[in-house]
């Protein structure tokens, strides 16, 4: 009896290997997960480094292991620049020359459209970054009198001050005229190609009363009504068929006709 007793008492006492077991295996897989959770990947750390030195303008790198920060990246990372913000922009495809002139572009676009909104035609007007340039599409109603390609005398000051804004540019500025899918005949203007045509050249010769711009860099095209914006079935949609758009192309961005086909997409 005794020695049964012994028996199973020593049985007993061997009863703690098995969640002794369990717990070295949950401490395994812990330390597993741990471990596999501080491996940094290098590719991503390397991207990171590559678009922050783009967007930073170079410069040292606080990713190299450098414990100082210059002042000036403090002060970046403290009051981040509203381009540097927007989403909409690809920064890992884009070189340090690209984000330069597509901040230059917003900043203009915004001006633009503080220009507009004071002149009293942001209803009328509508600014986008694309990737041809800023495109700034302008209804006709803003500029012109019904089937007319000359400017209304209340438009000039507009156009005059728009050009001030427009120097300094070294782009390339392309003007576009387009109408909606009405047909028009008269002595003047047969066809809507001769009506989208007179109206570009008039904003283009209006802008070029101001000496200090380039008369090398501008452009006219007139498209008539064949590249529409919105659909021609309703009266809405014809005033905003109805247009010229002047495109500041971004610079280094080689340009021929094929080019100009808009973007429709938001």
């Amino acid at each position: 009896m005794a020695r049964r007793k012994k028996d199973q008492d020593e049985r007993m006492d061997e009863s703690w290997l098995i969640p002794y077991s369990d717990i070295l295996t949950l401490l395994l897989a812990l330390f597993i997960v741990m471990f596999a959770m501080s491996q940094i990947d290098q590719f991503k750390l390397q991207q990171m480094k590559r678009v922050l030195e783009a967007v930073f303008g170079g410069g040292t790198s606080v990713l190299v292991g450098d414990s100082s920060v210059s002042a000036n990246e403090l002060q970046i990372i403290e009051e981040p620049q509203p381009e540097q913000q927007d989403q909409s922009i690809p920064l890992p495809e884009m070189n340090t020359a690209e984000l330069v002139e597509d901040r230059k572009l917003h900043a203009y676009k915004e001006k633009l459209e503080q220009y507009f909104e004071k002149a009293g035609m942001a209803n009328r007007v509508t600014c986008r970054v694309e990737e041809i340039g800023l495109r700034v599409s302008i209804q006709d109603i803003a500029l012109f009198d019904s089937s007319k390609a000359d400017l209304r005398p209340d438009v000039l000051p507009v156009i005059e001050n728009l050009a001030l804004i427009l120097e300094g540019l070294e782009n390339k500025i392309q003007i576009t005229g387009h109408t909606d899918n009405r047909p028009i005949n008269t002595r003047e203007f047969p066809s809507n190609w001769e009506l989208s045509v007179a109206r570009a050249l008039n904003v283009m010769k209006a802008l070029l009363n101001n000496p200090n711009l380039a008369p090398e860099k501008f452009s006219v095209v007139g498209y008539g009504e064949y590249q529409p914006i919105a659909p021609n079935t309703s009266t809405e949609g014809m005033a905003k068929n109805r247009r010229v758009e002047l495109i500041i192309v971004r610079e280094g961005l080689i340009t021929t006709l094929p080019d100009l086909r808009l973007d429709t997409a938001d």
